[in-house]
């Protein structure tokens, strides 16, 4: 038997690439920016193979930058998968991958949604949407606002962001996702400063003229509810459902729906045993109409009304928070009244007003001043709260969906499905994926690596979407995957991406005799990863590892 003297070992990390090759393969990414991206073409690295790497990137454990992507590269199996060496992986490359992918991403986009609709049958006929921002450092202003084929690009604006800086710089991110697993249908990028109301009507009209959906349930939050998106809903024969605050008229109508009498039948189902008042959600159903100022043409609405037994708790709780705080800070006032700096009725006046800022409503304040001195009273409006409290807890749904499509506990469960999307947003934003920090100034590369990302997160929902079909088809679940015996809880991608870290390939240069031959092996997979691997239907590692896996030599 001839010696044999190992030359070289290099180990390389496999990982999370083990669970998402498959699915790009059948996913056909790379294919179909081939078939569409015609710049480039005469590239010796392909355009779809740049970009593919830069999905799986994504889905690594530490997502690198742009500028590093060539030195990850290195350390994983991406040349024995795609031929493809780290050193082709530089900046320049991947910056004109990145322009290449832009005139076609919606095209690219819808091809992915579909074929992943077609292959694993995910549903789109209900779809949830909101709106996120992404925020950015640096200067912005002075960078192109068209691309060389004259599409406009969204501009990095200061803009309201909710909890965060009313002013940051950000661009806005628009995104649709199925009820059916959570997995996203369409997405926008838009200005910073775009308004949230805008964006239910365009991606209506993309999803109806790129995925081909004449009529879908749109699920929103309450920037859904203007007239004008509702109008084009009903004009396009669309449904949607989206949450209101109560209105003055809304309150007249429950005011005279609880003078007759009218029952609030329970939307959440009661658990076997338990009695009728065990419930937390109620409604009732008021028929409205919205007529088409163009046409006449009146489109009948449906306007639940959600009594929350869980919301009314908090409101009510927060308010007495907020009356004793009111009543503490009035006290402290009244205390200090014998010092100089409380002469002043004008000061006296705006601390008074501070005090009471969060309950005005309810907690009415006196300030006055004669020769004893300044005066400081108060009077809280018990009417005024008992009346307020009869609204705690109720919000409103508005609807299109006739009662033939959807009873009121329907038109419930499909609003608090919305959480889905919210989910989504949080995968986006955060780790695994996390969008930022993007480390690019072009708009377009912007757009582009945005691109990149939402496919990563498709990867993400789509993979989770198919352990759960599976857990629930088999009863059984992924025994091993949560530590402490924790495998009950609902398996998710991030867990099952976990599991992958550890997978390698070890390659190895062997003196056997007088000959040097290479061999190719990954590591043995653990018995979880096996088992994932097995139950979702996907290939082993070896089998499309390139060049073909070769013997040990004997």
């Amino acid at each position: 038997m001839p010696q044999i003297e190992v030359v070289e070992s290099v180990t390389k990390t496999i990982g999370s690439l083990a669970l998402a090759y498959p699915y790009l393969r059948r996913l056909q990414l790379a294919e179909s920016i081939a078939t569409l991206v015609t710049a480039g073409t005469e590239r010796q690295v392909a355009t779809g193979a740049v970009i593919e790497t830069l999905v799986l990137n994504r889905l690594a454990p530490r997502p690198a930058p742009i500028s590093k992507v060539g030195a990850w590269a290195a350390t994983q199996a991406i040349e024995e998968v795609y031929g493809l060496p780290a050193s082709a992986l530089n900046d320049d490359r991947i910056g004109r991958a990145l322009d290449e992918i832009h005139p076609h991403l919606p095209e690219l986009w819808a091809a992915l949604v579909l074929t992943g609709a077609r292959a694993y049958g995910v549903r789109l006929d209900q779809l949830h949407s909101d709106v996120t921002r992404v925020a950015f450092e640096g200067d912005y202003e002075d960078v192109p606002t068209a691309s060389t084929a004259g599409q406009p690009l969204a501009r990095i604006r200061r803009g309201y962001s909710g909890k965060d800086d009313p002013r940051r710089k950000q661009l806005t991110v628009s995104l649709s996702v199925s009820a059916d697993g959570g997995v996203p249908a369409w997405y926008q990028v838009g200005d910073g400063n775009a308004a949230d109301t805008q964006t239910y009507l365009a991606h209506l009209a993309a999803v109806r003229a790129h995925l081909h959906l004449e009529q879908p349930l749109v699920v929103g939050d309450s920037k859904l509810i203007t007239r004008a998106n509702c109008l084009g809903f009903c004009r396009a024969g669309a449904t949607f459902i989206g949450p209101s605050r109560l209105s003055e008229t809304d309150r007249a109508v429950l005011r005279q729906a609880w003078a007759k009498g009218a029952p609030w039948p329970r939307l959440d189902p009661s658990p076997p045993g338990a009695p009728p008042t065990a419930g937390r959600y109620w409604g009732l159903v008021h028929q409205e109409w919205l007529v088409d100022p163009e046409d006449g043409t009146r489109y009948a609405l449906r306007r639940l009304f959600v009594h929350s037994r869980d919301d009314r708790r908090a409101v009510r709780h927060q308010r007495a928070k907020e009356l004793a705080r009111a009543r503490r800070a009035l006290w402290t006032i009244l205390h200090r009244l014998r010092y100089p700096a409380y002469r002043d009725v004008a000061l006296v006046r705006r601390k008074a007003a501070e005090a009471v800022a969060r309950v005005a409503a309810y907690v009415h304040v006196r300030v006055s001043s004669d020769a004893a001195g300044v005066q400081v009273s108060w009077r809280v409006d018990h009417d005024r709260l008992r009346e307020e409290a009869q609204f705690d807890g109720i919000y409103g749904l508005l609807t299109n969906l006739t009662p033939a499509q959807a009873q009121a506990h329907t038109i419930f469960r499909h609003y608090k499905e919305q959480a889905v999307v919210e989910g989504r947003f949080k995968a986006f934003k955060h780790p695994p994926l996390q969008v930022r920090p993007l480390w690019l100034h072009q708009p377009q590369r912007l757009e582009s690596l945005v691109f990149v990302v939402l496919v990563a997160l498709f990867l993400f929902a789509l993979i989770e979407r198919e352990a759960r079909r599976e857990v629930q088809r088999s009863g059984q679940v992924f025994a091993g995957l949560r530590a402490e015996g924790r495998d009950h809880l609902p398996v998710t991608s991030t867990q099952l991406l976990a599991a992958f870290a550890p997978l390698s390939l070890v390659r190895q240069r062997l003196r056997v005799g007088d000959e040097v031959v290479e061999v190719r092996t990954p590591t043995t997979l653990t018995p979880i990863q096996a088992r994932i691997l097995q139950r979702l239907q996907l290939p082993p590692p070896a089998v499309y590892l390139q060049p073909s896996i070769t013997p040990y030599p004997t």
